[in-house]
């Protein structure tokens, strides 16, 4: 029975990653105008909020969050 337990929660950490590890498709508009705002950010992780794009970033140590039209305007910028 423990095996079976042990199996079944491997299997959904493993899923659970690779649902999170999905790639997100950023249109090049969206991509070009934060590479241009921010050229040093690092790990950098982008989400598909529908119509608009959000990217939480590192910039010189500090931990930033950024939306972005489809178009590549941005709309709003959080530091942490």
């Amino acid at each position: 029975m423990m095996k079976f337990l042990y199996s079944a929660l491997f299997a959904f950490a493993l899923v659970a990653c690779a649902e999170t590890a999905e790639a997100v498709e950023v249109p090049a508009a969206v991509q070009s105008a934060f590479e241009a705002a921010y050229p040093g950010a690092t790990d950098v992780e982008w989400d598909d909020e529908g119509d608009t794009y959000e990217v939480e970033f590192s910039m010189n140590g500090e931990e930033m969050e950024a939306e972005f039209s489809a178009t590549g305007e941005m709309l709003e910028i959080e530091e942490d």
